[in-house]
């Protein structure tokens, strides 16, 4: 029995994990919000009140991490193997949030599998894993022996290059508030709201109320708020533009996964097109874009499962 955990910016899902063949079988899941408790230790003593012990612990965290510490990227939290193994009694492995992604896709079945492109799959090529939530998680996954290996990094901070008038405006709305414009200033919750802000903004009319991620998706989803809708196809289209870019770093042949917090509930707007525009809208290797499957991973447990197969 293995402790998984997917620590995020917001939120910490803990479980215990057992592999049967190809099969991880979760159990004893629970989601708590970072905002109630002090430290990771806390929610595992929570988690411990009501739970088997595991024999040991792998446990994914937004941030880089040498796989014995971390200092998380958007939360004030430092986490140390050593502490948590001293106070638990069992050894404990850290990795990045979407290395765990990574590992999991191997976990996910055909059903939490949604296609925004057949493409053709090249056996044996890498594949890319990314996806906004609190920041935005990229991972590449190459071949290795007969399966893959993940690699994870910070793709999440390269710079946002904007390919449109708009986009430039936006890219200088951005620069006023925060300085040097990584993707994930767009690519992410707080993103959208500032995505929302600068709509607004164009538009003319001032910003009386800061919007929430979650309002700004919903009026964009139930059609009942315009700038909501301007926003979340700007989000979709870079969104596309920089899945689009990474998947020509990697070579991704593979196969292109957007997973993360945020996919699966905006899944009708990346449907809508906006996202493949950006994808394909690769000059000279537009034609190259449209042979790389993309998918949209449903799977809510996909970081918890692979965490448990890296274990």
């Amino acid at each position: 029995m293995i402790l998984v955990g997917d620590i995020g910016g917001s939120n910490t899902r803990l479980a215990l994990a057992k592999k049967h063949g190809d099969t991880v079988v979760l159990s004893h899941r629970q989601q708590y919000a970072n905002a109630d408790a002090g430290s990771l230790a806390e929610l595992i003593r929570r988690h411990r009140a009501d739970a088997p012990a595991p024999r040991r612990a792998c446990l994914a965290v937004a941030g880089p991490t040498d796989g014995k510490s971390v200092s998380l990227t958007n939360l004030d939290w430092r986490i140390a193997t050593e502490d948590i193994e001293r106070e638990f009694g069992l050894p404990v492995r850290l990795i990045n949030d979407f290395e765990s992604v990574a590992w999991g896709l191997d976990a996910v079945t055909a059903a939490d599998q949604v296609s925004l492109q057949p493409g053709v799959a090249k056996p044996g090529a890498a594949r890319l894993a990314l996806g906004p939530g609190t920041g935005l998680g990229v991972a590449l996954s190459i071949p290795s022996g007969p399966g893959y290996r993940p690699l994870p990094g910070e793709g999440g901070h390269i710079g946002f290059a904007a390919t449109d008038e708009e986009q430039a405006s936006l890219l200088r709305f951005l620069q006023a508030r925060h300085g040097r414009v990584s993707v994930e200033r767009i690519l992410s919750g707080p993103g959208i709201a500032d995505l929302f802000a600068f709509c607004r903004t164009a538009s003319g009319r001032p910003v009386t109320r800061e919007r929430s991620p979650a309002e700004v998706t919903q009026g964009a989803l139930d059609g009942s708020e315009p700038i909501a809708a301007w926003a979340m196809r700007l989000f979709c289209r870079i969104l596309g533009q920089t899945a689009g870019d990474l998947a020509l770093v990697a070579g991704a042949r593979g196969g292109v996964y957007l997973a993360g917090g945020i996919p699966p509930r905006i899944l009708p707007l990346l449907e809508g097109g906006e996202f493949m525009a950006g994808f394909r809208n690769k000059g000279r290797f537009s034609d190259w874009m449209e042979t790389v499957p993309v998918v949209v991973v449903t799977d809510p447990d996909i970081g918890l499962k692979g965490a448990a197969l890296a274990a």
